[in-house]
Parts: C-alpha cells; structure tokens; sequence
C-alpha cells in the first residue's frame, strides 16, 4: 500500500471517528451514566476478588496485589476493545438485514468502513475504573516506572486488545454461513472476564493448554503480566508481552481473512 493511499485512509478514518464522537456527545447524560454504572461494575467485581482472598488466601498462587494488577490490566484491554471493536458484535444483524450494502458502494474496504463507521465513547468509561484498579496494582507491587515496563505494557494492551477484537470479528462473521442474529457476544464475554481477570493457574491443566494454544485467550493478560512482574523465570528469550502481540496481529489477520471470505457468500437484503 502506497503511503499516498495510507494518508487518504487515515484521514477517512479521522473523519469517521470524530463523526461518531460528535453523535455520541449529542446524549452526554447517558455517557454520564455509564460512567457511573461501569465504576459500580469493575470496583464491585474487584472488591469481590479481594474478599475471595482475603478469606481463602492466593488465588492460584497469586496474591492480591499481583491480581489488583492483572485485574486493572484486563478491565483497560477490554475498554480499548470496546471503543475500537463494539460494532462487531452486531454483524450478524447486518449480514441479515443487509446493511453491508451501503459500504459495498464505496471504493473502500468494507471492514475498514465498518470498524471506524462507530467509535465507541462508552469504551472509555470502562478505561475509567480500569486505571483506577491499574494503578492502585502498581503501587501494590511496586512495579518501576521506566521504559522498559512501559513498552511491555503497551505491547500487553496492543495484544489484549487485538485478541479480543479477533475473536468478535471471528463470531461475527459466522453469521456469513448460519445467516442468523443469534451472536456469541455474551459466552465471549464470559470467557474473557473469566481467562483475563484470573490467573490461568486456578484451572485444570487441560484448561490451561487451550487458552495458551487453541483459544489463546491467556495472551490478553496472564502471561504478559505474569512475566511483567517477574513471578516465574521464563525459558523463552522473548518477553510474552511481545508474543501476546504478536498472537493478537495474527489472530486479527486471520479473523480479517476469515471476514474476506465471507462477504463472498453475503447475498445483500436477502440474506
């Protein structure tokens, strides 16, 4: 792709992006709102992990401050997820009610469109709480602010939340072939919350090898985090925060590809 062509995307997707912040500014009360609703939500699920280890000590021999900071690290993943890739978990609806066919009509990628035509303001309320857990998690352990750590937890961020992306871009597009509503958005959910937000460490082994290799979902946060704060000597050379992204790049290709082959047997308002 030419740098020329970059540029014209770039600025397209600026155009989108402060078209979709503008219309959300239109309702600041319901933004108000979910800003009050997601602190409520992420601080009740925190105070109930430290209530589990208060009573039962480590959680998968992980102690509270290391789980304020595993946990701080997910809840900002899935807030970038959320205000990048939201409107994915409604493409089963455009499949079936052929709302794909205004972006077939422009000289632009159809993902492309589609993931830039609605940035997500709400997204960022659930940063909120996020980085409030985040960095209470790194005061708890006493993580050191240089470079270093910074570029690992940015590269943690960037995977998380390319992961998550993939894995809604990927149930999204079955509707392709079952040409169904029916979406996978809540299970999803739940698995994230549940591999994410918890050391890997609390399931069975079998668990663990199918979030670590067939559903990679462990990248967005137990392995990065886990190397970030130095808890287990690591054989790989490499430091899983830069695996994690590139887990992440190559889930989103493929989950992109997968979307490609669809649209192949998309069938505009008669699907």
């Amino acid at each position: 792709m030419s740098m020329k062509k970059i540029k014209y995307y770039a600025s397209v997707a600026a155009a989108l992006t402060r078209q979709s912040i503008q219309s959300r500014l239109e309702y600041p009360f319901m933004l108000i709102g979910h800003v009050l609703a997601n602190c409520v939500q992420w601080v009740v699920g925190f105070a109930t992990i430290k209530f589990v280890v208060d009573s039962f000590g480590s959680l998968g021999g992980w102690g509270y401050e290391s789980l304020a900071f595993l946990y701080g690290m997910s809840v900002l993943s899935h807030g970038l997820a959320v205000v990048f890739f939201i409107q994915t978990w409604y493409m089963p609806y455009c499949v079936v009610e052929g709302e794909y066919d205004m972006f077939l009509l422009r000289p632009m990628g159809v993902l492309f469109q589609f993931l830039f035509e609605d940035f997500n303001l709400i997204g960022i309320t659930d940063m909120i709480p996020g980085l409030m857990v985040f960095f209470y998690g790194c005061a708890k352990v006493h993580l050191e602010v240089n470079a270093a750590n910074i570029a690992l937890i940015l590269f943690t961020l960037a995977g998380g939340t390319l992961i998550r992306g993939a894995v809604w871009i990927f149930c999204g597009s079955l509707s392709f072939w079952t040409k169904s509503t029916a979406n996978f958005t809540d299970m999803v959910g739940a698995l994230f919350e549940r591999v994410s937000m918890y050391p890997l460490t609390i399931y069975p082994k079998w668990t663990q090898a199918l979030f670590t290799f067939l559903l990679p979902l462990a990248w967005i946060t137990f392995y990065p985090v886990k190397d970030i704060l130095e808890m287990e000597g690591s054989v790989i050379p490499v430091p899983m925060a830069v695996i994690g992204l590139g887990v992440g790049a190559v889930m989103f290709a493929l989950s992109c590809g997968l979307f490609r082959i669809g649209m192949r047997r998309y069938e505009s308002a008669g699907s």
